[in-house]
């Protein structure tokens, strides 16, 4: 089961997502990301028990999206577990450089 507690400020807005992420529950996650307007968006994974490479794929293409809208995703509070599964698959890189990536005009 995922919940998602949603914290808006100014300029900004925190998800805390806690529970499972998985196939089965993405598009929840997935559509509250893009529910929001701030220029940043942060989903704090601190009560996340779980995420499968689903999970990590959308959070990737989610953070690609909001790039591309000059928008940041910061994925935050990343348990220990996660981390280490994230780590093997490549995630943090792949994140790093949609984080670096220059701009695209016009697209």
């Amino acid at each position: 089961m995922l919940q998602i507690r949603v914290n808006k400020e100014r300029g900004k807005t925190t998800l805390v997502v806690a529970g499972e992420l998985d196939y089965s529950n993405i598009a929840q996650l997935q559509e509250e990301i893009e529910r929001q307007e701030a220029p940043r968006v942060e989903v704090n994974l601190k009560d996340l028990q779980f995420m499968d490479s689903s999970g990590a794929g959308m959070l990737l293409h989610q953070a690609r999206l909001l790039r591309s809208q000059n928008r940041i995703l910061e994925i935050t509070h990343i348990p220990a577990n996660i981390s280490h599964d994230l780590e093997i698959i490549g995630f943090f890189r792949v994140l790093e450089t949609l984080q670096g990536a220059p701009q695209r005009g016009g697209e």
